[in-house]
């Protein structure tokens, strides 16, 4: 049964790989620039979506203690309506034509997209662009976002993964510029006035710290002189592109906070190599392998916990951690940091890694099925330094990790364990989560 399993994944891959391989990618899509602002434009002709992408570079590294949660607040106040098209005209547009202006602030950028039909493209640009050129900023409108965003920064800790997520956070990235939340804190959300976000987006809305990827059924000329009329006008400015440098742990690190709950909750981070670092592609099979052997032997094999895990984060200055939440912590524990070591020590084999690089590609390719995930996908690796040329050599550079591969960056990653837990400390040996 398994074995038909793999031959159906793999004919799967086969087939999607004939219709996406790396160089007709490449050649699909197109770049130029308009005053300083980079467009990428990759068409597709299989659906009438369009997907349109705003990125503002810098994320968290725009940030200071007292504007945490300032790109969040103008953008989610801006898609609530324009100089031009104020709020109830905004709505009545996107309910009629079912089109969506969203956005998203992350720890290395933020952006605000526009998903709509190949018809109501013409009039959907104009509004996209205004939302983002000439935001109203009315003041009930942003007290609203404001309020929610506050909310959700009081809910942080309303569950134990949250306050979990949380701790860990603020503990691995202490000193680091990623400390800064794009969510924002209390005390800074509370704090933003309407001035400030106006001087923060003239500030910032220049061509040389943007980024515009479009995916959809439109040629080049149509998107450059849509962009010219609108994005082209904004100032230049003098922008030069920076990363964030990687995180630095000299040692292990624990820190318990009790609680008395039902189970107890953990989690291990390590510093990781970020997406434009050769290594990166290995730490991605690497920890998918992880992920599922945890599953299997704590939660499978010894019924330990319902829900370990390992992850990698896809952030400049990147982690990855294994979690669990269980009674009895120590013991599950035990088994994840065992499955570390066996990475470290035993060579992964031949069967095992096919089967997980073919599993991890499937995934790839079922998030990657929509125009906006293949925007995102182009964006992520032009954000990140790589080019979004680099996007297509994706598949091949995953489908290059061998098993040496994995032992080296198991051994070189899995160390100075920063760890945290939330639970009872009379069931926490310590000198278990020295890793």
């Amino acid at each position: 049964m398994k074995k038909k399993w793999m031959q159906s994944v793999a004919l799967l891959l086969a087939c999607v790989s004939l219709g996406t391989n790396a160089q007709d990618q490449t050649q699909a899509t197109e770049e130029f620039s308009v005053n300083g602002l980079k467009v990428i434009v990759k068409p597709i002709s299989a659906n009438e979506i369009i997907s349109v992408q705003l990125y503002l570079r810098g994320g968290s590294l725009n940030l200071t203690e007292a504007t945490q949660g300032i790109e969040s607040l103008i953008f989610q106040s801006a898609v609530k309506g324009s100089k031009s098209y104020p709020k109830e005209k905004l709505n009545s547009i996107l309910d009629r034509t079912a089109s969506v202006i969203n956005s998203n602030s992350t720890r290395d950028f933020s952006y605000i997209g526009l998903r709509c039909l190949k018809s109501d493209f013409d009039d959907l640009w104009d509004a996209y662009a205004d939302v983002i050129i000439n935001p109203a900023f009315v003041a009930a409108d942003v007290e609203v976002v404001r309020r929610n965003m506050l909310l959700s920064i009081r809910q942080r800790k309303d569950t134990p993964d949250g306050h979990l997520n949380l701790l860990t956070e603020e503990m691995f990235y202490a000193g680091h510029p990623y400390h800064l939340h794009p969510g924002g804190v209390e005390s800074s959300v509370s704090a933003i006035t309407i001035e400030q976000m106006r001087k923060y987006l003239s500030d910032n809305l220049v061509t040389s710290k943007l980024l515009l990827v479009v995916v959809g059924n439109l040629g080049k000329e149509v998107v450059q002189r849509k962009v010219e009329a609108t994005f082209g006008t904004l100032p230049r400015g003098e922008y030069r592109i920076e990363f964030p440098d990687p995180v630095v742990h000299h040692s292990p690190s624990f820190k318990i906070i009790e609680q008395q709950l039902p189970t107890n909750y953990f989690r291990g981070s390590f510093t990781m190599p970020g997406p434009s670092d050769p290594e990166f592609y290995a730490t991605l099979v690497m920890m998918n392998i992880l992920s599922t052997r945890v599953w299997e032997e704590v939660r499978t094999k010894r019924n330990l916990s319902y829900a370990p895990s390992a992850r990698i984060e896809n952030r400049f200055a990147n982690q990855g951690y294994i979690y669990v939440t269980a009674v009895n912590p120590d013991s599950a524990v035990r088994v994840m940091l065992g499955e570390l070591k066996k990475l470290q020590n035993e060579p992964v084999s031949a069967k095992d890694l096919k089967d997980r690089i073919t599993m991890f590609l499937t995934s790839y390719y079922l998030t990657r099925e929509t125009n906006e995930s293949q925007g995102e996908f182009l964006a992520f690796h032009e954000l990140a330094g790589m080019g979004w040329q680099a996007a297509a050599q994706f598949i091949d550079r995953v489908r290059g990790v061998t098993a040496a591969d994995i032992q080296r960056v198991a051994k070189k990653y899995f160390h100075n364990m920063q760890t945290t837990v939330i639970g009872d400390p009379k069931l926490i040996n310590k000198e278990v989560y020295s890793f």
